[in-house]
């Protein structure tokens, strides 16, 4: 496992944290304004909500889901590109959704400091706002590392992006084709020449004349 991907699964579980709390703020604030009969210092009205509240609650819902899964799958070493681009889309969905949540409610509620140390309502709102913010840095830090780990586990030829595993690379061997070599022709050896020698006596045997014998 590389160094960025171990920086992934701690930037992921701390982004995990925070969903965490802003879930249970975000929840507090909706049951809160549902709940209310008189209203607060901030607003007369009653049994209402917040829907930028909302937003922010299902965002961290799916924050807390999807910070989970990429964490099995960066510590499993599962994946690929496949798997990268699916992080990267989840990131990016989350991040415009925090981006959203985050400048709305702090455009909304954007002085609390008259309140918040007296009235709880105010401090949960400041702390929402602080939160939102909080997860969205995170999740721009995360793609930071996502695309740079990625691109890393390129560069050294057969990395998993999920994990970092190294795996041999895969060469192509080309096998030289097998040359047949013709045998060399016998060659002949010439003829052995049958030298006959002839000796004197058998000239003489052969010169001699034959006596006829009575």
């Amino acid at each position: 496992m590389t160094a960025l991907s171990a920086a992934r699964i701690f930037f992921h579980g701390l982004l995990w944290c925070c969903a965490v709390v802003l879930l249970g703020l975000t929840a507090y604030r909706i049951h809160y304004t549902k709940r209310s009969n008189t209203g607060d210092v901030l607003t007369s009205r009653t049994h209402y909500y917040d829907p930028i509240i909302v937003e922010l609650l299902v965002t961290s819902i799916l924050t807390f889901i999807g910070s989970l899964a990429i964490i099995a799958m960066i510590a499993s070493r599962m994946g690929g590109p496949k798997s990268f681009m699916g992080e990267l889309l989840f990131l990016f969905i989350v991040w415009v959704m925090f981006l959203v949540g985050a400048a709305i409610t702090t455009h909304k509620w954007l002085h609390l400091k008259w309140c918040r140390g007296s009235q709880k309502v105010c401090r949960i709102l400041e702390t929402i706002k602080a939160f939102s913010w909080i997860c969205f840095g995170l999740i721009s830090f995360l793609m930071l590392f996502a695309i740079a780990d990625y691109f890393w586990s390129r560069h050294r030829k057969g990395g998993s992006a999920y994990g970092g595993s190294t795996y041999p690379e895969a060469r192509t061997t080309t096998t030289a084709p097998a040359t047949y070599t013709a045998p060399a022709p016998a060659t002949q050896q010439p003829p052995a020449t049958h030298t006959t020698e002839t000796t004197y006596t058998e000239v003489r045997a052969t010169n001699a004349p034959v006596t006829a014998t009575a």
